[in-house]
């Protein structure tokens, strides 16, 4: 079966994004990969019952701005994978990462 394609927007803080997408869709399915690219965008593979797609659908696109899907109204346990790239509005390209200062 072909995998779904996704993309999304959000233009809310990076950080708490991600743990709020996170959460979201581990109510419905499991992250399997993710890419970080800078500060800008993340990639995710997502395994799912094909009968949650459209629940886990709709409650990202309450979240965040989603392109068009067309609903699949499945009620069929089969396993979908869903490659969804987020674009974070206000990230700047300058990924930093603070590391706490070591003592000693």
């Amino acid at each position: 079966m072909e995998p779904f394609y996704w993309t999304g927007y959000c233009s809310k803080n990076r950080n708490q994004a991600i743990s709020e997408i996170e959460h979201i869709i581990s109510k419905h399915g499991f992250i399997t990969n993710f890419k970080k690219f800078s500060d800008i965008s993340i990639s995710l593979v997502i395994e799912i019952t094909e009968r949650k797609i459209d629940l886990l659908y709709n409650e990202l696109f309450e979240y965040m701005t989603l392109k068009d899907f067309d609903m699949l109204s499945s009620e069929s346990e089969n396993e979908r994978t869903i490659l969804i790239n987020i674009t974070f509005t206000k990230g700047t390209g300058d990924f930093k990462i603070e590391v706490p200062a070591l003592p000693g």
